[in-house]
């Protein structure tokens, strides 16, 4: 039996390193790895300013919470606290073989998306290179988080899902007012619209499942 927290685990100042190889991946910048070998000056220049301007307003912040799974049917598993946030087949099958879900909400912040706005008054191509960098780094974060909360799981005896985030597959967007609720999201900072999208935009929620494994003894200590 699971010894499992009703608490949310948040995260403040999460570390975080922006590779020139991503960054040049998020824009579409390929066959390179470092910004020294782009052969257009101006360029370098533009993109190793995004870098820095990135560096400065990025506050990265994330909440995740457990859940046991009390049931699941062929398209819809219920949990303590919800019968309705994970509806669908893909979900049922994702979580089938699963006795525990963590949701995780994660974001970089607001301050990097506010600059974004205000350099599009300026010059659009300052604006992309942040814009992207900036996209790039909330998905950074989300499997940052991931592999904490993936690490968790198989020191309890468990192997993780794969991450899977509402709005994929049949997996419908307006799970994310039920994500936010139970995730106690605003601790973050982090909100939705009438029409689900995340505030911040540079934030990511998702859901993974503490998948059984056969002939395994679980004895489950809260990692907190």
């Amino acid at each position: 039996m699971i010894d499992k927290s009703e608490k949310v685990t948040i995260l403040s100042n999460i570390p975080f390193t922006i590779e020139e190889r991503k960054v040049l991946r998020a824009l579409r910048i390929s066959k390179i790895n470092l910004l020294k070998e782009v052969q257009e000056d101006h360029i370098t220049k533009a993109i190793k300013d995004a870098m820095e301007r990135a560096y400065s307003l990025i506050k990265g912040k994330a909440g995740y919470r457990t859940f046991k799974i009390k049931e699941v049917t062929t398209d819809r598993v219920i949990i303590e606290k919800s019968d309705q946030l994970f509806l669908g087949n893909n979900m049922a099958r994702l979580l089938k073989n699963c006795d525990y879900a963590t949701l995780l909400v994660c974001t970089i912040g607001a301050d990097i998306a506010d600059r974004v706005e205000e350099l599009e008054k300026t010059s659009l191509t300052d604006a992309y290179y942040l814009d992207r960098i900036g996209a790039w780094m909330a998905d950074y974060m989300a499997e940052k988080v991931g592999r904490i909360i993936e690490t968790e799981i198989m020191k309890n005896g468990y192997k993780p899902t794969f991450r899977y985030a509402a709005g994929y597959g049949d997996w419908d967007l307006s799970a994310q007012a039920e994500i936010m609720r139970l995730t106690e999201a605003k601790r973050i900072g982090v909100s939705v619209t009438d029409t689900f999208i995340m505030v911040p935009r540079f934030s990511v929620s998702a859901v993974i499942g503490w998948e059984r494994k056969q002939n395994v003894n679980i004895k489950y200590k809260n990692a907190k």
